[in-house]
C-alpha cells in the first residue's frame, strides 16, 4: 500500500534521495559536486559553509492541504458535519552539517483547521511550534569497517519497523514527536538503537511541552539477513520496549500503567511474493494487577509484475488481545502507532481487542508517463470482530469507541476503502479516496449505529 505520502521518489544512482517522513534521513552530500546539481531546488539542498566541503546546510519543507467530509463520524455520536472541513499543514526544516561529527536538525510546524462542525480535534491544530530540534554526534570507528555510533539528543520523530508500535502519525494534521536521547550503532548489515523519550504534548496556542509522567524506553535491533535472502530485502527485527503512563483507559477503567513489550518482525520480498509477520508479548501492571497481552500481524502479497497494471493482491490477518472484567489491563496496548491505514482509512478501529481479516488489491495505472510519475489505485476490505466479548472496541488513537457491557456480540462490522494516489513528479503528490463502514451487531446493540462515510482529497508539495 502507498500511504507514505512524502516518500515520493525512488533514489537514483548518485541522484536525489527519496523524500521521507523523517526528512533528517535525506542525504544531499552528493551535491558537493557542482555537476550533480540538476534539479530545481539543488541550490538550497547543499549550501556550502566556507571552504570545507563537508560542512553545509540543507533546507526543505512541505505544504499539505486536505479536505475531509465525515458523515456519521463515530457512527453518529459526533456533531454532524454536512459540508466538510479543511486541514492545512506547513513544515520547514534546516539540516546543518558541521563536518563529519556534528549535525544539527531543526523543523518547524504550523497546522490549522478550517470549517469543522464542533471545532478542531486535538490532532488538528498546532498554530506554530518546534516539531524537531536535535543534535547528532557521529562517532566513527575504523573506516574500513563501515561502523559508527550516533548519539542524538533533543526533540525528534521516532519511527521503527512497520510503524505498528512507534511512528510519527503523519496522516493527522499534528504529527507525534518526542523529547529524548537515542544512540544508534550501525554496523554492516545491522542497526542497533537504544533510546529514552518523553511524549510531547500538543498545546495548540502555546509552546508544546511533555506529557506528565509519560515516557518510553527501549532497544530495537534490525538485522538485514545476508546471503541468498539479501536480494529479497529480508530482515529480522527484535525489540524490547518499556512504557510508563500517568493515565490510560482500558474499557471503563482509567489509571496509570507500566508495561513491557517484547517483539519480533520478519519481513521480505522474494519476488513475486512479499511478506510481513510481527508478533508481540506484553506484561506489566495496570490498576495494581499483573497484566499479560499479545498481538500478531501477518500479511502476504503476490505481484504479477508483467501483467497489465502490475496488480498486487494481498491478504492480512491481525489479532490483539482484549481484557477481562476482572482484569481490563490484559488489553493489548498498541503504544504509539501510525493508526491510519492499519485498520482502514476511516480510523474508526485500533489494534486493541481486535480480530481483523483484510484482503486488498493494488493497481499501478500509470508509471513514468508525462504528468504522472505514478498513478496507483488501492481497493481493500476489512472485517472486524472483538477478541474478548468482555472488553471495549477502541479507536485508532487508542481511546474507547464503545465500552463493553451492552452486548455480547463479537461482530464490529466491515469497512471498504478505495484510494487513488497520483504522483505528478518528484515534488507534487495528490490523493483522493472514500471509505464506508458497515456497522455490525456490537455497534448496533450499544448505541448510535449509522454507517460511517468518509471522503477526502489532498494536495502535497514537498521540496
Amino acid at each position: 500500500m502507498v500511504f507514505a505520502f512524502l516518500n515520493v521518489a525512488n533514489a537514483e544512482d548518485n541522484g536525489p534521495p527519496a523524500f521521507t517522513l523523517l526528512r533528517y534521513d535525506e542525504d544531499y552530500s552528493y551535491l558537493k559536486n557542482p555537476a550533480a546539481r540538476t534539479n530545481a531546488f539543488d541550490s538550497i539542498k547543499y549550501i556550502p559553509l566556507g571552504e570545507r566541503t563537508n560542512s553545509y546546510l540543507t533546507l526543505g519543507g512541505q505544504l499539505r492541504d486536505r479536505y475531509e467530509n465525515f458523515p456519521n463520524d463515530l457512527f453518529g455520536t459526533e456533531p454532524q458535519d454536512k459540508s466538510g472541513y479543511n486541514l492545512l499543514r506547513i513544515m520547514a526544516n534546516a539540516d546543518l552539517h558541521l563536518g563529519p561529527v556534528v549535525r544539527v536538525f531543526v523543523q518547524g510546524i504550523s497546522a490549522t483547521e478550517q470549517g469543522r462542525t464542533g471545532g478542531p480535534r486535538p490532532s488538528d491544530v498546532d498554530e506554530a511550534d518546534l516539531h524537531q530540534a536535535f543534535v547528532d554526534l557521529n562517532i566513527p570507528f575504523a573506516a574500513d569497517t563501515n561502523t559508527s555510533f550516533t548519539l542524538r539528543g533533543g526533540r525528534q520523530v521516532i519511527i521503527f519497523g512497520a510503524e505498528r508500535l512507534l511512528a510519527v502519525s503523519d496522516w493527522t494534521n499534528v504529527r507525534r514527536t518526542w523529547d529524548g536521547v537515542r544512540g544508534t550503532l550501525a554496523t554492516p548489515g545491522n542497526t542497533l538503537d537504544m533510546f529514552y523519550a518523553e511524549l510531547v504534548r500538543v498545546l495548540p496556542h502555546k509552546f508544546d511541552d511533555d506529557v506528565p509522567d509519560t515516557f518510553i524506553a527501549g532497544i530495537y535491533d534490525t538485522w538485514r539477513i545476508p546471503g541468498a535472502l539479501a536480494k529479497a530485502k529480508t530482515q529480522l527485527e527484535m525489540y524490547a520496549l518499556y512504557v510508563n503512563r500517568q493515565s490510560i483507559t482500558f474499557n471503563q477503567t482509567t489509571t496509570g500503567e507500566n508495561r513491557y513489550t517484547m517483539g519480533t518482525r520478519f519481513s521480505g520480498s522474494p519476488k513475486p511474493f512479499d511478506f510481513d509477520l510481527e508478533t508481540d508479548y506484553q506484561f506489566g501492571r495496570f490498576n495494581y494487577k499483573t497484566t499479560h497481552a499479545f498481538s500478531v500481524a501477518a500479511i502476504g502479497g503476490y505481484t504479477l509484475e508483467n501483467a497489465l497494471f502490475t496488480p498486487r493482491a494481498f491478504l492480512e490477518f491481525d489479532i490483539a488481545s482484549g481484557g477481562r472484567r476482572n482484569n481490563p489491563g490484559d488489553t493489548y496496548d498498541q503504544l504509539f502507532p501510525s493508526g491510519h491505514d492499519k485498520f482502514g482509512l476511516i480510523d474508526a478501529i485500533g489494534r486493541q481487542n481486535i480480530i481483523a481479516v483484510h484482503p486488498g488489491l493494488n493497481l499501478i495505472l500509470l508509471e513514468n508517463k508525462p504528468g504522472a510519475q505514478q498513478l496507483e489505485l488501492l481497493t481493500e476490505y476489512r472485517q472486524f470482530w472483538r477478541e474478548s466479548t468482555q472488553d471495549a472496541v477502541y479507536t485508532s488513537s487508542g481511546t474507547v469507541l464503545r465500552a463493553s457491557g451492552g452486548s455480547n456480540a463479537r461482530a464490529i462490522g466491515g469497512e471498504i476503502d478505495v484510494q487513488l494516489t497520483w504522483q505528478l513528479n518528484r515534488y507534487i503528490n495528490a490523493y483522493t479516496g472514500y471509505g464506508h463502514f458497515f456497522h455490525g451487531a456490537f455497534i448496533a446493540e450499544t448505541g448510535s449505529h449509522n454507517d460511517i462515510d468518509f471522503a477526502f482529497t489532498a494536495l502535497t508539495f514537498t521540496f
